[in-house]
């Protein structure tokens, strides 16, 4: 049994729906855990699990971009307004006095874990681009160097690092492991069937989405996004994040969202075609949009268009038959090998 103290991204939903299955896993096997987390990560997380609500250090997305500047300014203003903070959060988790310290892209978890000189293990997706060897198009070096050195400052120095992925890369860094995804308990016990709609998943702005979706004549969207109340607009339905999804996720023909790994993964396990749009800038997401079209699971953009929606809807049946070869693959392995790692650090 270990004293972990485990951190989580607070932006977006994907961090912590991934977290909640590992975190279960860990309290399963008898281990005493804090967590620490923001915004709504620490929502979600706190429901079931002690959480410690802290700064929260992210990107800025503006119409669907990061936006480097403002990332600058808005996590130093945080650090700076937050200050007065840090001594009472910093004795909570001494008078806990863990034994080791878990980072899911938190970086406040790493930087203490290495002020008490106590054990980190990383596990994330994002140190697939600093850990392992990745194509990258020339037209996208620079977003990629960007990128790393970001995911370099946010968590550094683990003694191993678990990457989730569903593509294969070389690793090029020791005590680096690569697994499939972490799919969601009440996604990966869903039974599928397909009915006669798009799965929209509008997480990030991109303003010309809905009027996009509306020139595609004989198709229906169900959109998902950060609004207040349901409403339809012609062919599309538009629902607020509060309602239930994975209902629509299990029935839909099809999927459209930006590239995060999180929907993605969930995508390939339910077998739905996927049509990516990365953030732009942010080299991870458009990684997993070049190899998922390369896999012959889906297509991506870096610009929503009917156009090329409608060229996408053609190929479902292609892509479909494509993903009943993928093999569902659990955490069997991942779980096997943290519970090793903790039993090898305690």
């Amino acid at each position: 049994m270990a004293k972990i103290i485990y951190g989580v991204s607070g932006q977006g939903f994907g961090h912590a729906a991934r977290s909640y299955e590992t975190l279960t896993h860990l309290k399963k096997q008898g281990h005493k855990i804090i967590v620490l987390s923001y915004n709504q990560g620490a929502k979600f997380l706190k429901k079931d699990f002690k959480v410690l609500e802290i700064p929260g250090l992210g990107l800025n997305y503006q119409n669907n971009k990061v936006v480097y500047w403002r990332t600058i300014y808005d996590n130093a203003m945080t650090i700076m307004r937050e200050g007065k903070n840090w001594p009472k959060l910093y004795r909570k988790i001494k008078n806990f006095k863990p034994d080791l310290f878990i980072s899911d892209f938190e970086p406040l978890t790493a930087a203490i874990a290495h002020l008490e000189k106590l054990p980190l293990i990383s596990l994330d997706n994002q140190h697939q681009l600093t850990n392992s060897k990745i194509d990258v198009p020339k037209k996208y070096k620079r977003d990629f160097i960007t990128d790393s050195l970001i995911v370099k400052s946010m968590v550094w120095g683990a003694d191993y690092y678990l990457i989730t992925s569903f593509f294969k890369t070389k690793i090029t860094k020791q005590k680096t492991f690569i697994f499939p995804p972490i799919v969601r308990g009440p996604v990966a016990r869903l039974k599928t069937r397909t009915e006669n709609f798009i799965f929209v998943y509008q997480n990030s702005n991109f303003d010309d989405l809905i009027d996009e979706l509306q020139k595609i004549k004989g198709e229906k969207f169900v959109v998902y996004r950060n609004v207040s109340g349901n409403k339809k607009v012609g062919n599309v339905t538009i629902k607020d994040f509060s309602h239930k999804n994975t209902l629509d996720l299990a029935s839909c023909k099809a999927i459209i969202g930006t590239a995060g790994l999180s929907l993605i993964s969930e995508a390939l396990w339910l077998k739905k075609p996927y049509f990516a749009i990365p953030v732009a800038h942010q080299i991870e997401q458009t990684l997993n949009a070049i190899n998922l079209k390369k896999m012959g699971y889906g297509d991506w953009s870096e610009k929503i268009s009917a156009n090329k929606l409608e060229k996408f809807l053609k190929n479902i049946p292609k892509y479909r038959k494509n993903l009943q070869k993928r093999p569902k693959e659990d955490t069997t392995a991942l779980y096997k090998k943290l519970d090793a790692i903790i039993e090898s650090l305690v």
